[in-house]
């Protein structure tokens, strides 16, 4: 189960097709980990993919293990290199070093804004059971992202009313209960019916908390990671 859930949680930025803003776990990290074999100009990123590529391929899991630690340790400390950042992250998700992974989301999240890697801090936070007060913090702060990208974003845009869905769901999830009724909304807005089919399952997967819940609990998570 790790081995499947680890070619998804790689990186935050979920397309359309994947409900960006549905908080399951196992669709944190986009689809970049079923992604086809290609190469990069930085070496560090064409051994992940190729190690991701071969993953996907029924690789054993700690073949896998044992070539995400080496390249970890091979990879320069450039915490200038945005892309150098990104790849450590997802290495270490995959090792299911979720602190650590934590503390290079936060160096990312300081260059820029991203509203899905904010939220999947709060995820993180859930796995690693952070004290509540932390969670809601995270959540709120996530809120904030989203309304700093939805000012950006064209009313007509589809990406608007995800935006809007995740800045409904992180207040939500903040402990602001009213908010479930602004999720609604959204759903009653659309009338296409693939459209109103994506809300509507986020919806359910946000008021049923043992499909969360399953979801978290198959995210690898190593406490003591080194």
């Amino acid at each position: 189960m790790h081995k499947i859930l680890a070619c998804s949680l790689v990186s935050l930025g979920l397309s359309a097709c994947n409900n960006p803003t549905d908080d399951s776990p196992s669709k944190i990290i986009n689809t970049e980990g079923y992604q086809t074999k290609h190469t990069s100009a930085n070496p560090y990123i064409f051994e992940y993919n190729d190690i991701v590529y071969n993953l996907k391929a029924d690789q054993p899991s700690d073949t896998a293990h044992l070539k995400f630690k080496n390249l970890l340790k091979k990879m320069p400390s450039n915490d200038n290199d945005l892309d150098i950042l990104k790849t450590k992250r997802k290495v270490l998700i995959h090792l299911g070093c979720l602190k650590e992974a934590y503390a290079f989301t936060e160096k990312i999240l300081a260059k820029s804004n991203d509203s899905k890697l904010q939220e999947v801090q709060c995820v993180f936070l859930r796995k690693m059971r952070k004290n509540a007060d932390e969670i809601k913090e995270c959540y709120e702060k996530t809120a904030h992202s989203y309304l700093k990208e939805i000012n950006l974003i064209p009313k007509a845009a589809l990406r608007y009313q995800y935006a809007l869905w995740g800045y409904h769901a992180a207040m939500f999830h903040a402990g602001n209960i009213e908010y479930i009724d602004k999720l609604q909304e959204i759903i009653d807005y659309h009338n296409i019916e693939d459209h109103k089919r994506t809300y509507q399952q986020m919806y359910e997967n946000i008021l049923n908390p043992s499909v969360f819940q399953k979801r978290l609990d198959a995210i690898p998570y190593n406490p003591d990671c080194q």
